[in-house]
């Protein structure tokens, strides 16, 4: 992929992870199918996550004890491609609203088995610009 446009991301949370069209829908008022294609979704990156990724899919996943590793597999794949295919807007959207998730470091350790690669490496630098530890998993 060489690239994300930003009408391209909401539509691809939803195809990526079919988890979250309730979570859509209820943030924008319509159905996801609707919402994906609208103007509020596409200019609100930072919600989008928050509020229809990270908090009702992702983190809840983290925190229980065995993560399904097929939705954590297509969640952080998601995240890798809006690290490395999009504007700065998304990929200050993904450190904002997601990777700063992993301040927690019992939901960074669950997380760090399905990191790919770019993600392990804007996790990495967050943490250290930050002066927090890096977990050796996270360096492999």
């Amino acid at each position: 992929m060489s690239g994300i446009r930003g009408e391209d991301v909401p539509a691809l949370l939803l195809r990526m992870v079919p988890e979250t069209p309730e979570h859509i829908a209820g943030l924008y008022e319509m159905p996801a199918g609707e919402a994906v294609v609208s103007e509020a979704a596409r200019f609100d990156t930072y919600v989008l996550l928050q509020e229809a990724f990270t908090e009702p899919i992702v983190v809840p996943e983290l925190r229980k004890a065995t993560p399904d590793p097929e939705l954590m597999y297509r969640c952080f794949q998601f995240v890798d491609i809006l690290v490395h295919n999009s504007s700065a807007h998304f990929t200050g959207a993904v450190y904002f609203q997601v990777l700063e998730e992993f301040f927690d470091e019992d939901l960074l350790e669950k997380a760090i088995s399905f990191l790919q690669e770019g993600t392990r490496e804007r996790t990495a630098e967050m943490l250290t610009g930050h002066e927090l530890p890096v977990p050796e998993g996270l360096l492999r």
